[in-house]
């Protein structure tokens, strides 16, 4: 029997995220994280995000990681319902996404959906694929409830 389940390894995850994006940048340490990812993973980023793109293995979601604490120093995935069916490689993740931005302190919250697939014999992810809510009318990109953001 396998000792990690495509959930176990999300929420494992989803905790080392949260004390990532809290830190201050001097403070940040990825490598907690990085050991949850397979040399091979892949994370994709829909266009409407400042931080849009495609990443790739570790070094990729430390890219993406660092951009978006630039953004935000809460990232907190709330109340996750993950439906996993029972020796699948794959879950689906449903929650609300709470974001505090950086520069103004102020708090944002949006459903948020997930695909991730994982490698159940290393408990690596191996996938993301995040959807959210309407990001070009919860105003993203450079703008937060009418306040630029620079970063």
């Amino acid at each position: 029997m396998a000792k990690h389940t495509a959930a176990s390894i999300l929420e494992t995850f989803y905790d080392a995220e949260r004390v990532y994006m809290a830190a201050s940048e001097s403070e940040r340490d990825f490598s907690p994280i990085a050991a949850l990812f397979s040399s091979d993973f892949r994370l994709e980023q829909t266009s409407g995000l400042p931080y849009a793109g495609t990443y790739i293995g570790p070094e990729g979601l430390q890219e993406w990681a660092v951009q978006m604490a630039n953004w935000f120093d809460v990232v907190d995935v709330q109340n996750p319902e993950i439906m996993e069916r029972p020796g699948s490689d794959r879950v689906v993740s449903v929650s609300t996404l709470r974001l505090r931005v950086r520069v103004t302190q102020e708090t944002l919250e949006y459903p948020l959906v997930q695909v991730v697939k994982v490698d159940l014999s290393a408990g690596l992810i191996t996938g993301i694929q995040p959807f959210y809510w309407d990001v070009y009318e919860g105003n993203w990109g450079n703008r937060v409830n009418g306040v630029e953001i620079k970063l």
